[in-house]
Parts: structure tokens; C-alpha cells; sequence
């Protein structure tokens, strides 16, 4: 029959797993003495000391965020303003193609260009386009 040990840490009575070796109840005892022998548990918060070293006080939880008006008027302002500045330090050429841009280059190409379809492609594998403006053969 095993013999009861007392955890060196919290106090709290355990049977050792371990031949003698042991002298805490748990991994998380030792590493608890660990930190409070070199001086560490002070940076932590969350580590209290033994557990008969625990002060029993009822703490008052934080309330809830709430979401205010003012708060939503500000986050829409900053919104608002990043948009304009992207806007106004952004080229025209470097902006991004919209769905109106991309039916305008269409009407364009089929406005314009005209598809040669007795040429082959070229060696690149182009097709072949007659420009009606320039009167050239141009490969797109």
C-alpha cells in the first residue's frame, strides 16, 4: 500500500506515481514553485502562489463593450478619409479596372479590331486583327 505524500507547493495530500522522487501532486504545482523560487510568478499575473496563499475575494468582471454612436461616426470618418486619399494619390493608370472599364475596352476590341480568320496565329499564338483606324494587321 502506497503512502499519502503533502504537495511541497499547495499543500494538498497526493499518491506519488514516482518512487521518492516526487514532491508535487501535479506538473503544474512544479513549474508553479519553479517560477515563484526564481522570482517570475511577480511578472505573471495569472500565477497565483500555493493554493492556501490564494486571497478569496469576489472580483467585479469588466462590463461588456458596448458599441456608441460615436464610435461608429469615427470609424466611418477614418474610413471615409483613407478612401479619399487613396483616391486622390492613386494614378488614374494605376487604379483598378472596374466592371464599366473592362465593357468599355470590350466595345472597343469589337468596335476597332476586326478578326482576320483566314491568318494563322503567330508565333507567339496571337490571333491576327484588322484595325479599322490604321488600316493595319496588328496581332493581340
Amino acid at each position: 500500500m502506497k503512502k499519502k505524500e503533502i504537495c511541497s507547493y499547495c499543500g494538498d495530500e497526493y499518491l506519488p506515481t514516482r518512487r521518492g522522487a516526487q514532491k508535487f501532486c501535479s506538473n503544474s504545482c512544479r513549474s508553479l514553485n519553479w517560477r515563484k523560487k526564481k522570482g517570475i510568478g511577480q511578472l505573471i499575473k495569472d500565477v497565483p502562489g500555493p493554493k492556501s496563499e490564494v486571497p478569496q475575494n469576489n472580483k467585479i468582471p469588466n462590463p461588456p463593450e458596448r458599441m456608441s454612436l460615436a464610435g461608429v461616426g469615427n470609424a466611418a470618418t477614418g474610413v471615409a478619409v483613407a478612401e479619399v486619399a487613396k483616391r486622390l494619390l492613386t494614378a488614374e493608370e494605376n487604379r483598378p479596372a472596374t466592371k464599366k472599364d473592362i465593357q468599355e475596352l470590350k466595345a472597343l476590341l469589337k468596335s476597332r479590331y476586326l478578326l482576320i480568320r483566314n491568318l494563322k496565329r503567330d508565333n507567339m499564338g496571337r490571333n491576327p486583327y484588322y484595325d479599322v483606324l490604321t488600316g493595319n494587321l496588328v496581332y493581340l
